[in-house]
């Protein structure tokens, strides 16, 4: 029983052995068969050429399927430039729009401003007269005219006058009076004679529109003009040259201004 029992583990392992070296043996059979039959595909002109056939038609099927993705983003991006050249052209029709209003506006706004002007041509604003209550500012302009300026006003001559602004709280503050003649010829001569009143604190301009006084100070605050003054509501100057010459200018604008 001892005998019989110690030989069995024996013979176990030599079949384990056996069975091993079997598969060992049908593992290198089947690698030998992989090997030929690999060969024997590869030495096989009519398979490479299916391999290659294969090969090329798949590659061929990738490249048209990145193509066509290619043309489509194309075609997208073509729109897209063409969307940015559609908005791009709006954009210069808008800019040429805003550019010829704002052209247009400058033509309307002069055009205002000199039928403004036209409108005042027969006024004058008269600054330095004492201001009393319940004053007779046509009495005034007439007592003016005869003391200072050597005019006799005949009676119908003034259309109206009025001081002009806010009345002034200050002891000694005078508004100036507006004074609107009936005819031009009569502010002419009024014009003419008030360099008489150099030297007396009273001074007599043209009637200007807001614009235009803005554009007289503005001429008058120039480095190169010495003198200004108005005639029938245009600006004059006195502008003083580089050589040492004098010369008279028309001031119509800013952009005369500027390239005095």
């Amino acid at each position: 029983m001892e005998s019989g029992a110690t030989r069995k583990p024996t013979q176990t392992r030599s079949q384990t052995k056996k069975a091993v070296g079997r598969e060992e043996s049908l593992a290198d059979s089947i690698d030998d068969i992989a090997t030929k039959v690999t060969d024997k595909i590869i030495q096989d002109h009519s398979f490479r050429d299916f391999l290659r056939i294969t090969v090329s038609q798949a590659i061929a099927e990738k490249l048209d399927n990145l193509l066509d993705r290619t043309e489509q983003q194309d075609a997208k991006i073509f729109e897209l430039e063409k969307t940015i050249d559609e908005k791009d052209a709006r954009l210069r029709h808008i800019g040429t729009s805003v550019d010829d209003l704002q052209k247009a506006n400058i033509v309307h706004q002069t055009a205002f401003n000199n039928l403004e002007q036209y409108s005042r041509r027969n006024n004058i604003r008269i600054s330095g007269i004492p201001e009393v209550h319940d004053e007779d500012t046509d009495g005034l302009v007439k007592q003016l005219a005869a003391d200072k300026l050597d005019i006799t006003l005949p009676e119908g001559s003034i259309d109206r006058s009025h001081r002009v602004g806010q009345r002034l709280r200050s002891p000694g503050g005078n508004r100036p009076i507006l004074v609107k003649f009936v005819s031009s010829k009569t502010k002419v001569e009024v014009m003419k004679a008030k360099q008489k009143l150099k030297s007396t604190g009273i001074v007599i301009r043209e009637d200007l529109t807001k614009d235009n006084l803005a554009l007289l100070k503005r001429t008058r605050d120039h480095v190169k003009v010495k003198n200004c003054w108005t005639i029938d509501g245009r600006i004059v100057a006195l502008v003083h040259e580089s050589e040492g010459m004098d010369r008279i200018a028309n001031i119509q604008s800013d952009r005369t201004l500027a390239v005095l």
